[in-house]
């Protein structure tokens, strides 16, 4: 026990460092993230300390040691196209293994666009996916800072062709993971089945396997990509006298008069 208990004392010992450095880089959404882990952890020190007759700490889900923003992102890589937070928090879970806390995307993209203001040395910020027609923020929708303006536009045709897109990614990249453990395996291929609910052409009783999923929704891709494209590609056009500010993080909507 006291191998344990000194093995907890350790942990506690690093995340109040890290605490104090991430407060001392204002990192606030950091510094929320690691006390959560210290009161964990000191909950499992009393709780081992008291004996059997303590109440353990119900097991919680894992967490990364990424912050949001760099959550949000590796998962939009693996996406490839605008994407809804709900949708993020899926793959994010189902391929990452960890969980990506609603509350933690709630204020992300405010603090993104004030981190982008104020920063001197750039960094691919997580930003929302514009209107075509307006350049307007599109509520609940994230994109990466890095990615083409025309990638980050969604025009009348976007939606279906932006979930084909992630389809055609989640399920080669699933493809490439065969090897995971049967519960994480497990994890992915439900995602892939419920991905596979709305993509036509998928149905007829056939094995929905991740290289069927990939082959169907590519094909549904080929058809629809040109026009949508066309008209994202039109529209940034268009967008090129807009400040870059405007560009990542939208037009504001008009004050009422």
């Amino acid at each position: 026990m006291d191998e344990a208990l000194d093995a907890i004392e350790r942990e506690m010992d690093r995340l109040r460092t890290e605490i104090r450095s991430a407060a001392e880089a204002s990192d606030a959404e950091r510094v929320a993230e690691l006390r959560s882990q210290l009161r964990a952890a000191q909950a499992g020190w009393d709780a081992l300390l008291l004996g059997p007759a303590a109440p353990l700490p119900a097991p919680a889900a894992p967490r990364s040691m990424k912050s949001a923003r760099e959550q949000v992102l590796e998962t939009l890589k693996l996406i490839g196209a605008p994407a809804a937070q709900k949708t993020i928090r899926s793959v994010q879970a189902a391929f990452f293994g960890t969980t990506l806390p609603a509350v933690r995307l709630a204020s992300l993209r405010r603090d993104e666009e004030r981190s982008f203001r104020s920063r001197s040395t750039p960094r691919i910020h997580v930003c929302p996916a514009l209107g075509a027609d307006t350049l307007r923020p599109i509520r609940s929708v994230l994109v990466a800072s890095d990615w083409p303006l025309a990638q980050r536009l969604v025009a009348s045709g976007s939606g279906q062709v932006n979930f084909l897109t992630m389809a055609v990614n989640l399920a080669e990249a699933a493809e490439r993971t065969a090897g995971r453990a049967p519960g994480e395996a497990d994890v992915i291929q439900q995602l892939l089945l419920d991905v596979a609910r709305s993509i036509p052409g998928l149905g007829g009783g056939q094995p929905v396997s991740a290289a069927r999923i990939q082959a169907v929704a590519q094909h549904e891709l080929d058809r629809l990509l040109p026009a949508d494209q066309d008209a994202r590609d039109q529209a940034a056009l268009r967008a090129a006298r807009f400040e870059a500010a405007e560009l990542l993080f939208g037009v504001p909507e008009p004050e009422n008069i």
